[in-house]
């Protein structure tokens, strides 16, 4: 008997759920495999990047530029520090520890250096989802960071100007918006929305609870929206009851691309028929 009730000859590849002949990518949510994973993990960085898996950190700035992989705006509640995370700098957040993993926090620059010098599928995908405000020296920062290749990494956030003001001039980073907090969450208003402000999004992600209430009214949002030259995520569906099976299996023969779940490994090895 392995991790969370897992057998040992269960599945070691979380890349994706499965449903009869229908399948979707499962994204780990803050790099976690399981639900207990602590956030932002180095090991599940590298077994990600190394299996292709699709991966999802948060990133927010700190006063000195740089970005740090932290979710909250306050140290106090991931980090053994103190204060606004946008007040700290990188080098006093280096001496920090998580609360979970006792890890330093990850650092934006490390992890883009992890993932240019490790070994890393091709088909390993990496979302930065964007918390907080940024200012011009981060601006500046990130897009340095990022110079030169940033393949395989999408820039995303509730903000859809934040995003292109951030990310729009970086060569070869996708894109994604979030368009939750624009819209009632009306099938026509996602459309709407996503039409007028962000068509060149490369990714759109919308809530779990949307997305089966809009497959179960028979509508066809998700396949518009691919329709459209966008990718969809469905998010954050983890494995415990039967209705967030129903959940997973409606973001499948809805169309998403993939799902965001801490709970990648569980759902890879469930039986969804």
């Amino acid at each position: 008997m392995g991790h969370n009730g897992m057998q040992s000859g269960d599945r070691t590849d979380f890349t994706e759920a499965r449903c009869g002949d229908r399948k979707v990518r499962l994204k780990w949510h803050e790099l976690r495999r399981f639900a207990d994973d602590p956030p932002f993990k180095r090991k599940n960085l590298r077994t990600g990047l190394a299996m292709g898996a699709s991966l999802e950190v948060d990133i927010r700035a700190l006063a000195c530029g740089q970005f740090v992989c932290l979710h909250d705006p306050i140290l106090e509640n991931e980090t053994t520090g103190k204060g606004p995370v946008a007040q700290a700098d990188a080098a006093s957040v280096s001496r920090l520890q998580m609360r979970a993993s006792h890890e330093s926090p990850l650092l934006l620059d490390e992890l883009v250096k992890i993932i240019r010098t490790e070994p890393t599928h091709p088909s390993a995908l990496l979302q930065l989802d964007l918390k907080g405000e940024v200012d011009t020296a981060a601006e500046r920062a990130f897009a340095a960071t990022l110079q030169g290749g940033a393949q395989g990494f999408v820039l995303s956030a509730y903000d859809w100007d934040m995003v292109t003001r951030v990310g729009g001039g970086v060569s070869g980073l996708a894109l994604g918006y979030d368009p939750t907090e624009d819209v009632a969450l009306g099938d026509a208003d996602v459309l709407r929305i996503v039409r007028e402000k962000a068509p060149e999004a490369d990714w759109i992600y919308l809530r779990r609870d949307f997305v089966r209430a809009s497959y179960e009214r028979g509508n066809q949002l998700v396949a518009r929206l691919r329709g459209s030259g966008h990718q969809v995520d469905c998010w954050t569906i983890d494995h415990g009851t039967p209705d967030d099976a129903a959940d997973l299996v409606a973001a499948m023969m809805a169309g998403c691309d993939q799902v965001t779940t801490n709970t990648a490994a569980v759902w890879a090895n469930t039986n969804l028929n």
